[in-house]
């Protein structure tokens, strides 16, 4: 199925990484810096003890990804091919890198890429069906977090063989690979490979001009520097918002009020995340390979701090309580909670990434910043955010891969050469919708810091576990241990029974 590459191949493969680092040199020069970070586009200059340039050369081999359509995610299918009927100028340098990076990858290592979606399934959903029929025929499924790691008790996909990928190399988020695994197994892959596992992580984005023209909150000091310093806190967060929030005209805190925090429930848990603190974690040295923390010390500690800030409305502001009251009624009251920021009611705004390129494009009076979820405290050693289960994506090879040496070959190859599509996805629909270099800084540290929480990810409890700290936050007190007490048996139930379906999966 595969050939050695000839002489003339590996020339003409030197000759291009040669005007690969001609390209990003020029683009140094031109101020179109690649961005940095574990979690950002990493250097791709060649070296010739990379393992993957010494990979077979598979002559006309097509791999065959599975992935979500662009209805549900802009970069779900251009991250891998840029479909000649969805092109838009919008996306310009995305859709050239794109093609640029496959131009490559099918001259040096004879590979094509072909991409399918399914209209009425996600990815993992369609697969499991096509498995069932017996007649599934994909080499990579590119789906969110949440369906990929609930799937690995299906036995729908092959864990990674770390002999076969370079998975301690820059391209790719190791961190991730240890956060979602089971029994030590690591199944799914994020980094530079994909757009859609950076599109949607939460962060915070605040009003520059309430900040600025607030002496109260000037008292502080630059907030960049603040960050920087390590001292953007839970503790400072609340004081910064109390300094701002007032009731509207009426007296009343609603939607016209003004909030130093706007949120939503699932805010909650991107606050206890961001303390370092995840609900469940993957211990593959324990008989359950997982290890439950939400009745810890540290979780009682932590959701404290985090209860005090999203139970006071006089300082959070969330998305459900205020459905329906904006100019544009939404389901959820996300629509009403953007239009508050918007509008310079809120200081702080918790909400994905992909906000900034839709707030860029908004009629804004003032300009907006990029900041990460605050530290439980100065003595956290780094900040984290959360990554959204429903949209942020990983990859990995299903059971029915075709040519699994192709698809390991591929997944090398994207990681590779994938750090100038993940720079043009950063400057055209971030860094560049005129973001300052202090943004692009703090946009770098939050795609550095992707947090992910195994809890969030399986259905324990009946999803109790899942939305557990933003139904807390409707009480009147914090009732975190009687509550737990109450879910506690039917999460350990699910989780056991995941452990034992993961068992039989693999036997």
């Amino acid at each position: 199925m595969y050939r050695e590459k000839s002489i003339a191949t590996r020339l003409t493969c030197i000759l291009l990484v040669a005007l690969l680092c001609v390209f990003a040199f020029a683009a140094c020069e031109t101020g179109e810096e690649n961005s940095s970070g574990s979690g950002a586009a990493q250097s791709n200059t060649a070296d010739p003890e990379d393992n993957f340039l010494y990979k077979d050369f598979y002559e006309d081999t097509t791999v065959k990804i599975l992935c979500v359509g662009r209805d549900r995610h802009t970069y779900g299918q251009m991250q891998f091919v840029p479909e000649a009927d969805t092109k838009d100028e919008d996306f310009s340098k995305v859709f050239a890198a794109v093609e640029a990076r496959n131009g490559l990858i099918e001259q040096n290592h004879g590979l094509k890429i072909e991409v399918y979606t399914d209209d009425d399934n996600t990815p993992v959903a369609y697969l499991r069906e096509q498995q069932q029929a017996g007649t599934a025929d994909f080499d990579l499924v590119c789906d969110s977090v949440d369906n990929m790691v609930q799937s690995i008790t299906d036995h729908l996909f092959w864990s990674i063989e770390p002999e076969k990928l370079s998975i301690d190399q820059p391209w790719w988020d190791r961190e991730c690979m240890d956060a979602i695994s089971i029994a030590g197994k690591s199944y799914f892959l994020s980094g530079d490979a994909l757009i859609t596992d950076d599109d949607n992580i939460y962060l915070y984005l605040y009003n520059k001009k309430m900040y600025e023209e607030n002496a109260d909150l000037l008292q502080y000091g630059d907030i960049y520097e603040i960050v920087k310093d390590g001292k953007f806190t839970l503790d400072l967060f609340e004081e910064m918002c109390k300094l701002v929030s007032h009731a509207d005209e009426n007296g009343e805190w609603g939607f016209n009020a003004t909030f130093g925090n706007l949120s939503h429930a699932y805010g909650a848990t991107v606050l206890v995340n961001g303390c370092d603190f995840a609900m469940a974690t993957a211990d593959p040295d324990t008989e359950d390979y997982f290890q439950l923390n939400v009745a810890s010390g540290q979780g009682q500690t932590v959701f404290d701090k985090v209860y005090q800030i999203m139970s006071d409305k006089q300082i959070t502001q969330r998305a459900e309580l205020i459905i329906g009251q904006g100019s544009s009624p939404s389901k959820y009251g996300f629509a009403e909670l953007e239009e508050m920021f918007i509008n310079q009611r809120g200081l702080f705004y918790n909400t994905t990434s992909s906000s900034i390129s839709i707030l860029k494009r908004a009629n804004m009076d003032f300009e907006f910043g990029v900041l990460p979820t605050p530290k439980f405290d100065e003595n956290q050693d780094r900040y984290c955010n959360t990554v959204n289960r429903y949209q942020s994506s990983v990859i990995g090879i299903p059971i029915c891969c075709r040519n699994m040496d192709a698809a390991y070959a591929l997944l090398d190859a994207l990681g590779y050469y994938g750090s100038d599509v993940k720079k043009a996805y950063y400057q055209e629909t971030l860094q560049l919708q005129t973001l300052s270099e202090e943004d692009s800084e703090m946009l770098d540290l939050v795609y550095g810091s992707r947090f992910y929480d195994l809890g969030s990810y399986f259905n324990w409890g009946n999803g109790a576990l899942i939305n557990f700290y933003g139904s807390l936050i409707n009480g009147a007190t914090n009732d975190l241990t009687s509550r737990w007490e109450a879910i506690e048996s039917a999460v350990e139930t699910d989780m056991r029974a995941t452990v034992e379906a993961y068992k039989e999966s693999v036997a």
